[in-house]
């Protein structure tokens, strides 16, 4: 095959590929939405099982019941830290298939903490969010040293240094970048253990559902960490790149 035509299909494969990044940057979340509004409308076939006595039979079984169940606000308020599960009032007062899945998914990050696999993202996380704010001054102080170092001063290491505060800034990016496919990883651990422990509460078609549902929430952590990298370009939503 001549040059130039493996120089065209690989332009092709890649505007394919940043439509497709672009796609999932803007339209993730909202396709993970509409899932959720439609699932919430689907009650599971055992209708005696709310979703309260499910958290509660999981707390016993799996945390020693340790865990803390705290009720909030919201519809896409769920989320779980620090021993505590919480859960909106919408989630905890519905027998649907998108609250049982939600409620697995936050339980599947409690074993995850009960097995220490959260310990070292927390950390990580606070190391980023440091050098987020490290970013800036790193970035117009090692520029200012640059131009000083290159344009008026003939001596000295100026401009040596404002590479490397250039470079810390830029590194603190990627370190950013990194952080946000550790935590795609970590929330598609937490959905797999979602999955197994619904598999005791739901049937094959509703299992199926919860993981269409669990599926497109994991489109949500790909679109944040496309938004990052092409925000900038004001072609989708503008992105964090650092967690706050």
């Amino acid at each position: 095959m001549r040059i130039e035509y493996i120089i065209i299909i690989a332009v092709i494969v890649l505007i394919v590929g940043i439509c497709f990044c672009l796609a999932i940057a803007s339209f993730g979340y909202d396709r993970f939405y509409d899932n959720l509004v439609a699932l919430s409308k689907v009650t599971i076939e055992n209708s005696g099982l709310t979703a309260y006595d499910y958290v509660q039979a999981v707390n016993a079984t799996k945390f020693g019941s340790k865990l803390e169940i705290v009720a909030v606000s919201g519809m896409t308020d769920d989320a779980y830290g620090g021993g505590k599960v919480f859960l909106s009032q919408n989630t905890l007062q519905s027998n649907s298939v998108a609250s049982f899945a939600i409620i697995s998914h936050e339980l599947g990050h409690a074993l995850q903490d009960k097995e220490g696999k959260l310990k070292k993202l927390i950390i990580f996380r606070k190391l980023i969010r440091f050098l987020g704010f490290l970013f800036v001054p790193l970035l117009v102080v090692g520029l200012v040293l640059f131009l000083i170092g290159n344009f008026w001063l003939t001596e000295g290491s100026f401009w040596l240094i404002g590479i490397i505060l250039m470079s810390g800034a830029g590194f603190s990016i990627l370190l950013a970048l990194l952080l946000k496919i550790v935590t795609i990883s970590i929330e598609k651990d937490a959905s797999k253990r979602a999955l197994v422990l619904l598999e005791s509460v739901l049937n094959k078609n509703e299992l199926k559902m919860a993981k269409k549902l669990l599926n497109s929430a994991k489109l949500t952590y790909w679109g944040d960490f496309f938004r990052a990298i092409f925000g900038w370009t004001r072609l989708t939503k503008k992105g964090k790149i650092f967690f706050k």
